[in-house]
């Protein structure tokens, strides 16, 4: 954290002494977000595991909401009876973001959001395996947005916060609940998975690119 501190400190500064661009930091501002695939590869992929969009209440104050969804299925035909798999998830990430301090070119924030996932899943082989998963949770984040022109930003973002799984399991008429596990993260969530009970994927810091339509 300490060191992501010195970088947003250092990306104000420099970007101060770049030529000077308007940032997006306006009331009604509004904005698309990617997640960048590492610094290396640029392209933008899907934002929190769907889309993402940011829009300004007030200056310096926006809410961001992220949308994902996932679907998965397996058929696997190689023993007597035919295994088929299915997973589906919804993720929903509400979030706050608060501008701390900018430039012409660059702005440092901080934030809150939450964290909504729900899979479900079934296998059948012979008989039918029913399973749904819910995972919540809430952390802080904080970050900085570069504008190399006035609709296009680069950031980064680390974060810190809490997640909650919970699952349960039918078969046939009987259901039976799963482990509740609650674990601490560093980082920044990206996805949630349409694993047994589902769950939230982070990566140690996210690459972010936003597009600005207004």
């Amino acid at each position: 954290m300490k060191r992501l501190i010195v970088v947003v400190m250092a990306l104000v500064c420099a970007g101060s002494m770049m030529y000077a661009q308007d940032v997006r930091r306006s009331k009604n501002d509004l904005g698309m977000l990617f997640t960048l695939n590492g610094l290396g590869n640029l392209s933008g992929g899907a934002y929190n595991g769907g889309v993402g969009a940011q829009w300004y209440v007030a200056d310096d104050m926006a809410l961001r909401l992220g949308l994902g969804f996932a679907s998965m299925k397996n058929e696997d035909k190689s023993g007597a009876v035919t295994r088929t798999e299915t997973n589906t998830l919804v993720s929903v990430n509400p979030g706050f973001r608060l501008n701390l301090a900018h430039n012409s070119n660059v702005v440092g924030y901080a934030g809150v959001q939450a964290m909504i996932g729900m899979s479900s899943g079934k296998v059948e082989a012979g008989g039918t395996t029913e399973l749904t998963g819910t995972t919540i949770g809430a952390g802080v984040f904080l970050g900085a947005e570069w504008f190399p022109w006035k609709n296009v930003s680069l950031g980064l973002e680390y974060g810190l916060g809490f997640m909650s799984s919970s699952s349960k399991t039918k078969v046939g008429s009987t259901e039976s609940d799963g482990p509740t596990t609650t674990t601490i993260y560093l980082g920044a969530p990206v996805s949630a998975n349409t694993g047994n009970g589902g769950g939230i994927v982070t990566n140690p810091i996210s690459f972010n690119l936003s597009l600005y339509f207004n």
